[in-house]
């Protein structure tokens, strides 16, 4: 009885330096802000929050030691809301780079097999497509979604593609084994390429962001009419996305190569 009741209070106080986030002014926060915030002492609360930080719900931001929720929180749902926190400064990345090559650009992320249309810039006249922030698309016919799932490890990819893979248009690859192989090609060259494989006409180009535990937690991508790409050399693209990329996973915690 005592064991549980002191997990139960653990679980409990995890929880309310989970909820400190929803009203806190600042999206980061330190040891002492919580055991003061919470009334725990200092020790205690340092414990639950290693352990909220090693679960993934919270992540330490490497330049002042301070913590902001984590991306495990994807799995609770509500991923629009609690990762604008996250995210919000590494939008003017994504505004710049849509700047430089007036094309539409937007973050994806993963939520359990499927893909999220999370942060969306667009060109000044854009085109009509049905991926809204916060809508769901598929993995195995986008851009963002093979270059999220190129990282992954090796029983999710499976997992992903044993699962029945709808076809798109005419040009929408569903069989797991070219998949498999497209995803190995993908994670050496660190960016994945469609070409009217989820709407025909419109092709994307993605490429990964790491956060700081330099694991890949989305991807950065442009979406264009397929012949306005064919108009430039798709590295021309591909460097300048790696480029912001690799910004916004510095914004995030992230300091090593892509």
């Amino acid at each position: 009885m005592p064991s549980q009741k002191y997990l139960l209070t653990s679980i409990t106080n995890a929880m309310k330096i989970l909820n400190l986030y929803k009203t806190s002014k600042s999206k980061e926060l330190s040891v002492t802000d919580i055991s003061s915030q919470v009334n725990l002492p200092k020790s205690t609360a340092h414990r639950l929050i290693t352990t909220l930080r090693r679960e993934g719900f919270l992540s330490q931001n490497p330049r002042n030691g301070k913590y902001r929720l984590g991306l495990s929180l994807l799995t609770l749902g509500g991923v629009i809301s609690v990762h604008k926190e996250i995210y919000r400064d590494t939008f003017p990345f994504v505004e710049q780079l849509v700047r430089k090559l007036d094309e539409t650009c937007q973050i994806c992320l993963l939520e359990e097999e499927h893909l999220v249309f999370y942060y969306r810039v667009h060109r000044n006249e854009p085109e009509n497509l049905e991926t809204n922030e916060g809508r769901k698309g598929p993995i195995h016919c986008t851009s963002s979604g093979l270059v999220l799932l190129a990282y992954q490890d090796l029983a999710f990819k499976e997992q992903v593609l044993s699962n029945p893979l709808r076809r798109y248009t005419p040009y929408t690859v569903t069989d797991p084994d070219k998949l498999l192989a497209r995803l190995q090609s993908i994670e050496k060259e660190g960016f994945a390429f469609c070409e009217g494989e989820y709407y025909k006409g419109f092709s994307s180009v993605a490429v990964p962001i790491r956060d700081y535990s330099s694991n890949v937690v989305s991807s950065l991508t442009m979406i264009s009419p397929t012949k306005r790409i064919k108009e430039k050399d798709l590295f021309f693209y591909v460097n300048h996305l790696k480029e912001t990329a690799s910004d916004i996973s510095e914004e995030l915690g992230f300091y090593g190569d892509l």
